[in-house]
Order: structure tokens, then C-alpha cells, then sequence
């Protein structure tokens, strides 16, 4: 029985290893965080006995996770836009540019009718943010613009989409932002930093596609005053499919177990719930 159950690990194993190697190789996902790539292929290797089919789960979980967002032909038309905007430019000069780049993005695109009160509406509730975590964050920091924060406060984005993240850093770097860019697996290693707001706009759907569980244990483990949580009011197809009813008994099943205190913002487009993370409310630390 053990020699049995060594076996099995040694198979689970080699379709680990031979997994990763693909996603390594896949032009696709080559690009993808280590640690999101090596976490995908060791599951799909203890689930799956053949390569083959393990691949294939891995690359389903990988599309769920970041591959319908944002087509990398995309990445050349960022780059264009952003060699356009000068270094330094005032906020008035930066919105028509990121509006052109938030439309590459197929999250980002439904989030643009609401920037004239979306982070009005968020900061009223929290306060100005002295500091800032933008978890899977996307194209999400092409929005400082209407967030309307100086310059001093720190920005921290973190995505497992390097070459994503490469463009969000070409842009925080001109438009001189403080802050860091981080191509981190949350579920692999969880953030520390510890900031007044962390938001996880239409974040926790994925995460917890990727591993029942994670979404609670992310929140748990976050060290800041509020986190910023949001959920699609439809599917990328636009599709309406009950999801502010399904999404709403999500996230209360997700208070019920971290006790958090909770404000909800209904948009059409999105729907936002301010969490008060009890730990770290009136701390102020960042």
C-alpha cells in the first residue's frame, strides 16, 4: 500500500513537472507568474494521471484566471498610447489616454462609466487613502486619474500577468506615483504590506475559482483598515445571469465567517462592498 501511494506521488510528479514545462513553453502563458504556473500545474498533476488532460485542466484554470481579459495584440497598442503621454503629465492630460487604455481590458471596459463617482463614493466612505494595495489589479491603476490622490500616496499593484504589469509600471514611473509593482500568486504567498485601502475589484470570483476557500482566506489575511471588494453586475458576454443576487449571498457568507462590518455601493455596471477590516479599523498604520 505505501509502495502504491509512492508511486502515485511519483506520477503526480512527473505530470507536475510536465505541466509546468508546457506552461513555461506556451506562448500564452509563458508570461504568467512563477508561482501561479507552478501552483496550476501540481494541482492539475494530483487530479489528472495523464499529461495530456492535465494540461489541458491547467490551462483552463490559467484562462479563468487572466487569459479572457486582455488579448496580447493589445499590449502594442498600450505601448503606443503610453509613448504618447509625457512624463509628468497633470491628471487633465491623463485621462484620454487611459481611457483609451482601459478599453483594451475586458474588466476595465465596464468600469468606465462609473469613475466620475465610483472612488468618490469609495473614498467618502473610507477617508482619503494614505496608501493603497490593488490586488490582481489589471488595468485597474490607468484609473488613478479619477481617483484624484497626490502623488505622495503609494500605489502597490499586484497581478500574475507580468508583461501587464510591466505597462503599469511604465505608467505609475511617468506619472511619477509612489508606490511598487509586484508579479505575486496572492494564494501562494499573501500580501503584508500593510496600506489603509486594498481593493479587489471583481478580484475574488476568479481567486475563488482557482481554489475553494482562497477568498476567505485572503481577506482574513489582509493587514489594512478597508478592503475594497466588487463583483460584475453581468458576464464578460453580457449576459445577465442573476449574478448581484448570486455574488450578494457570496460575500455575506464571507462576513458571516470574518465578522467584517460592511458598506454595499450598487452600480449598474458593478457592485462594491466596503469592508472595515476589524483588526486594523482607526489603526491608521500603513
Amino acid at each position: 500500500m505505501h509502495a502504491s501511494f509512492r508511486n502515485g506521488e511519483r506520477m503526480a510528479e512527473s505530470v507536475h513537472e510536465a505541466v509546468l514545462a508546457a506552461l513555461r513553453n506556451s506562448r500564452k502563458y509563458g508570461d504568467i507568474c512563477e508561482a501561479t504556473l507552478d501552483r496550476i500545474a501540481g494541482r492539475a498533476g494530483q487530479r489528472h494521471p495523464r499529461a495530456k488532460e492535465a494540461l489541458k485542466a491547467a490551462k483552463r484554470k490559467l484562462h479563468q484566471a487572466c487569459g479572457a481579459y486582455l488579448d496580447p495584440m493589445d499590449l502594442d497598442a498600450i505601448d503606443r498610447r503610453l509613448a504618447s503621454v509625457p512624463t509628468g503629465a497633470k491628471e487633465e492630460d491623463l485621462l484620454v489616454p487611459c481611457l483609451d487604455i482601459l478599453r483594451r481590458h475586458a474588466s476595465t471596459v465596464e468600469r468606465i462609466p462609473l469613475l466620475n463617482v465610483l472612488y468618490r463614493d469609495v473614498f467618502a466612505e473610507t477617508g482619503p487613502p494614505r496608501s493603497i494595495l490593488d490586488i490582481a489589479c489589471g488595468l485597474n491603476p490607468f484609473t488613478l486619474p479619477w481617483m484624484k490622490l497626490p502623488p505622495s500616496t503609494p500605489y502597490h499593484a499586484v497581478d500574475i500577468d507580468r508583461p501587464l504589469l510591466e505597462r503599469v509600471q511604465a505608467f505609475l514611473s511617468k506619472v511619477g506615483r509612489a508606490g511598487s509593482v509586484a508579479c505575486r500568486d496572492v494564494l501562494v504567498t499573501p500580501p503584508t504590506t500593510e496600506v489603509d485601502v486594498v481593493f479587489l475589484l471583481k478580484a475574488l470570483p476568479c481567486i475563488e475559482q482557482q481554489e475553494r476557500g482562497a477568498a476567505v482566506r485572503l481577506l482574513g489575511a489582509l493587514r489594512a483598515r478597508y478592503a475594497v471588494v466588487s463583483f460584475p453586475a453581468r458576464s464578460l458576454g453580457g449576459r445577465d445571469k442573476g449574478m448581484p443576487v448570486h455574488y450578494g449571498d457570496f460575500m455575506k457568507n464571507l462576513m458571516d465567517q470574518l465578522k467584517f462590518g460592511v458598506k454595499r455601493l450598487a452600480y449598474s455596471e458593478e457592485t462594491c462592498y466596503i469592508c472595515t477590516l476589524r483588526r486594523y479599523a482607526g489603526n491608521g498604520s500603513t
